[in-house]
């Protein structure tokens, strides 16, 4: 089975005769511990597809189809029935997303550590701030970033658009 599973997605702009899709029956399966590359032309689709799961594309996009998601539990959910409410719970907790360009992921005036001791704050409310700047460097750790004690200190522009 599938951990994540895209069946005919579709997502478009306006509607009627004005309706303009960006993306068109997107087929597309990840598996357990598989690595996808998401290849095209600028304005192709590709961000839009990736953000859809976590309903992050922008306002007024159309959702079509199915983005099938293997639980923990081994039950299988479609993301796109969810309630907002349900989406923003699985965010970070269950399913999140690595943002590729420092520059537009992260506020700019705050540095990279406190941005993800907030975001693990929001998932874990009781946790000390302690543990949260451990977890926090166990994190950029994780995603290989070099020296994750001194990046926790940085701002987002002292990272390269590669870290």
């Amino acid at each position: 089975m599938s951990l994540l599973r895209y069946e005919q997605l579709s997502i478009s702009f306006g509607a009627g005769r004005r309706e303009k899709f960006a993306v068109r029956d997107l087929d597309l399966s990840i598996q357990p511990g598989e690595r996808i590359a998401l290849v095209g032309e600028s304005g192709s689709g590709k961000t839009l597809s990736a953000l859809a799961p976590l309903r992050l594309t922008p306002e007024g996009a159309r959702l079509q189809g199915h983005i099938l998601w293997q639980r923990e539990d081994g039950k299988e959910e479609n993301l796109l029935d969810l309630s907002i409410e349900r989406i923003r719970e699985i965010r970070g907790r269950e399913i999140a997303m690595i943002f590729q360009e420092p520059m537009t992921a992260l506020n700019p005036l705050f540095t990279i550590g406190n941005q993800i001791v907030e975001a693990v704050q929001v998932h874990e409310p009781l946790m000390p701030m302690e543990e949260c700047r451990h977890t926090a460097i166990a994190l950029l750790k994780k995603t290989g970033i070099p020296q994750p004690e001194e990046r926790f200190y940085a701002y987002p522009h002292q990272l390269s658009g590669g870290q």
